[in-house]
């Protein structure tokens, strides 16, 4: 670790605005740099292409903008004739025609339809024309553009962010997959859970270690089940009596729209990355912090509230001294308002990790990172999980399909904002626990392996496997197809193949069974009357599958095969996704007649591979 561990670490986001944000974009720029050289593409050609497109794409909105303007004339010409003769026709049917009225209204027609056959018409029509031959020249120029950047789109894989972050920043070791060596060692040695909740599903994961300490990052899919308000109206009409100006009583008949609402539990589903880091620091330390709820500290009211909040922290640290507590505010009562980790159990370890240093770098997090204090901070013994809001923004696929482009200057924008976006996500998630000094210099020793489990993948990469394949395979067949229904996967060990194993794959979602309830409603009579109020139940259903996984040999120096597992899941021959790769992982959907092996000999013998 000494080669690795940089003293500038220790004021962590200090070390990111002054260096690393910078090195990482160099080493990136100069990684691309390194393709295009070996892609041979020529630049300027593609640039004289792209100016091309450019000029034939402006001319193209000109033309459509003049197309839309004789859309409108053409209906404003068809209304004006319309009108014209409606009223010429009301004025012929009256006993005393108004003859100028009708000759006006002749002249106006036969303005309007000369209008439209001789000038809107031919017009739109040759725009029309034009609009078609200018998409034909787009459409060849993007085709050339495509076929010009070919040998460079073709560089791209799937594993080069992991490469670019490996090649950039020394500290943070990347495994190849979240293999059963790593996930041995976070279950046995520092508390991971064996298996996640069955309200959540993984649909990435990326693991390593930093500094020598374990992490992995899991995006999932969260499923919980919370309320829908549901709201139906009914339209009663009633008498009723009034006074008018005179004295009078009178009756009159009075309409009113009444609305009723009901809620009703219902599934809700939501997007999560989640650092997961492991340290022996503090091992008997339990807390949960959240950040302050958005405006709490601004809008000039920030004093007031921490002034509220560290009032708190003394009243705390009193009631704790007269009960026989162990609550004990610290002494820079600022920062304990703010990390707000009121419900830890054990002083003296909180004090280890949350030493001068680390409240300082604190501080400097919630004044001056970009993102502001918007992390969650779990602390559960050796365990450490990290949930921050930037996260939500986290493109956390690496395809190499979102960097193809026919435009030179778009790959090269898109790989270099793609990759320096994702270590800054990635960055920021560690911020939090590299804000701990202790953590820096505690170090994970060596895990022996122990081979505890009878399988080869454990449930997290088997069911980001099973996520990245076309999810209709697992839908149940009575499932609701709606947008606030999702297919929920989890996945455990079937058996053993010889060079694979098989997965068995459970499906959750909800079929919908739509009632009305009638809910009684007083209306302005002070009558009762019965609303009807549409709602659904969800009513759980399951589907069951099996899937095949392996791990793939990768041992070609420029991911050959991974090139061509990429090219093959987004190919022809896998579109109904039943074949998908991640992260030196594969799966299939599993079928007696063709073995995952089978398969891969296919997709390289076709590529040319052995």
């Amino acid at each position: 670790m000494s080669n690795e561990y940089n003293e500038a670490l220790l004021e962590p986001l200090k070390y990111y605005r002054e260096s690393l944000k910078d090195t990482f974009q160099g080493i990136t720029e100069d990684y691309f740099q390194d393709l295009v050289n070996q892609s041979q593409v020529d630049i300027n050609k593609n640039k004289d292409l792209i100016d091309k497109y450019t000029n034939v794409s402006e001319n193209r909105n000109q033309s459509n903008s003049t197309y839309k303007r004789f859309g409108i004339v053409r209906i404003i010409d068809s209304i004006v004739g319309i009108g014209a003769l409606i009223y010429g026709v009301y004025q012929f049917s009256q006993p005393q025609m108004d003859i100028l009225s009708i000759v006006i209204c002749i002249a106006i027609i036969a303005l309007c339809i000369g209008l439209y056959v001789y000038w809107i018409r031919p017009n739109r029509k040759s725009l029309e024309e034009k609009l078609n031959d200018l998409d034909a020249t787009l459409s060849q120029i993007r085709d050339e553009g495509y076929e010009m950047m070919q040998p460079l789109n073709e560089l791209f894989h799937s594993e080069m962010t992991a490469e670019l972050i490996k090649k950039a920043i020394p500290f943070i070791h990347l495994d190849s997959n979240f293999n059963m060596e790593r996930y041995e060692q976070l279950v046995k040695d520092y508390g991971f859970l064996e298996k996640d909740d069955v309200n959540r599903s993984t649909l990435d994961i990326t693991s390593g270690d930093i500094l020598g300490n374990p992490f992995v990052f899991i995006k999932r899919i969260i499923h919980w089940i919370d309320d829908y308000t549901y709201e139906g109206t009914r339209e009663v009409v009633y008498t009723e009596e009034y006074i008018d100006s005179d004295g009078n009583t009178k009756t009159r008949d009075v309409s009113e729209t009444l609305r009723a609402t009901l809620k009703r539990p219902g599934p809700y589903y939501a997007d999560r990355i989640s650092l997961v880091y492991g340290n022996h620091a503090a091992p008997n330390l339990i807390f949960h912090r959240r950040p302050p709820e958005k405006g709490l500290f601004n809008f000039g009211g920030a004093k007031i509230q921490l002034a509220k909040r560290i009032a708190g922290l003394r009243k705390k640290s009193e009631d704790a001294l007269e009960d026989g507590g162990n609550f004990q505010a610290l002494a820079n009562e600022e920062f304990d308002a703010q990390f707000n980790a009121l419900d830890r159990n054990n002083e003296v370890e909180f004090r280890v990790l949350f030493t001068p240093l680390a409240q300082s770098n604190y501080k400097d997090i919630f004044e001056n990172s970009p993102y502001g204090d918007d992390f969650v901070f779990n602390k559960q013994c050796k365990i450490n999980e990290i949930l921050t809001d930037n996260s939500m923004d986290w493109n956390f696929d690496t395809v190499p399909s979102q960097y193809y482009d026919f435009s030179f200057e778009k790959i090269k924008e898109k790989f270099i904002n793609f990759n320096c976006s994702y270590f800054e996500h990635m960055y920021f998630s560690f911020l939090p626990v590299l804000a701990i000094p202790v953590y820096q210099q505690m170090a994970s020793t060596d895990y022996i392996y122990k081979k505890s489990y009878d399988f080869k993948y454990n449930d997290y990469i088997t069911e980001m496997l099973a996520n990245k394949m076309n999810l209709g395979l697992f839908i149940p067949p009575d499932a609701t197809q709606r947008s606030n229904v999702k297919t929920l996967l989890k996945t455990s060990h079937y058996k053993k193949e010889a060079d694979s194993e098989i997965i068995k794959v459970d499906a959750y979602s909800y079929r919908t069974i739509e009632h009305v309830d009638e809910v009684p409603v007083t209306a302005g009579n002070g009558r009762t009357y019965y609303v009807p109020v549409k709602w659904n139940e969800y009513v759980p259903v399951t589907k069951h599958e099996l899937i095949e996984v392996a791990e793939v040999d990768t041992v070609d120096d420029d991911f050959k095969r991974v090139k061509e597992l990429n090219h093959y899941q987004r190919s022809e021959n896998n579109k109904n996704g039943s074949f998908a790769y991640g992260h030196f992982m594969v799966g299939k959907l599993y079928k007696d007649n063709q073995s995952l092996v089978d398969l891969l000999n296919t997709i390289f013998e076709q590529n040319g591979g052995k």
